[in-house]
């Protein structure tokens, strides 16, 4: 099977800033800026030269990793959630974690205008405190926070 071609280094630095890598040239290493942490990948080489495109499939690999990784301890406390509530079923109403698209949009936008009102905003800490998933914040903010800002200001939504 024919190899890809190796980009050119003009595309390679298009397509690191397009996904969000970074090339670290003091360590020799590529770091994924939009990951926790800043994880770091070493680059493919063969022999002294760059593989460019292997590199950046390596790093597009990694991310995924890591995203499966997370996706998959989410799915882990989910089903903890799951086996809670059916030994000890909840005596308060569901949390936010159950909620699922206008009434998750709707919720969030009220917990943006309460959050905003008592201090400068909301944040992921006091939003997961809440009861939020991160996923669930991560899929709504857009639509909560134009929600809350309709809300606010006197716009029917």
């Amino acid at each position: 099977m024919p190899r890809p071609a190796n980009l050119s280094a003009a595309d390679f630095a298009l397509q690191l800033r397009l996904h969000g890598f970074m090339q670290l040239r003091a360590e020799g290493r590529f770091a994924d800026v939009r990951a926790k942490g800043c994880p770091r990948t070493e680059p493919v080489m063969h022999g002294k030269r760059l593989d460019r495109q292997a590199t950046l499939d390596a790093l597009l690999k990694d991310r995924k990793a890591r995203q499966d990784a997370a996706a998959a301890a989410e799915a882990v406390q989910i089903e903890r959630e799951r086996i809670a509530a059916l030994i000890a079923p909840p005596a308060l109403p569901a949390a936010r974690a159950s909620l699922e698209g206008a009434a998750a949009i709707a919720q969030l936008a009220d917990d943006f205008i309460v959050l905003t009102t008592r201090s400068d905003g909301a944040a992921l800490p006091d939003l997961m405190r809440m009861g939020w998933r991160k996923s669930q914040i991560f899929e709504h903010t857009d639509a909560a926070r134009s929600l809350a800002y309709s809300r606010q200001n006197g716009v029917a939504a």
